[in-house]
């Protein structure tokens, strides 16, 4: 196994935000590790997504027609 590196729990502090129980969806009570798993694909989905949407200078060699 690898150890993770500081910068990758650096990022998950900062934008990974999980909801206080309380706001979790009734099907998710009872289940923090998978809420927890769940909001951290989420947000790493939309991490991704915002930056597929990034500019670029040029485009990345596999995307190139």
């Amino acid at each position: 196994m690898h150890e993770i590196p500081q910068i990758v729990e650096d990022l998950y502090d900062t934008i990974v935000m999980i909801p206080d129980e309380k706001d979790w969806p009734p099907y998710l009570a009872g289940t923090p590790a998978v809420a927890r798993n769940l909001y951290s694909f989420y947000y790493g989905l939309r991490a991704g997504y915002q930056l597929h949407d990034a500019p670029r200078k040029e485009p990345l060699p596999f995307f190139e027609d």
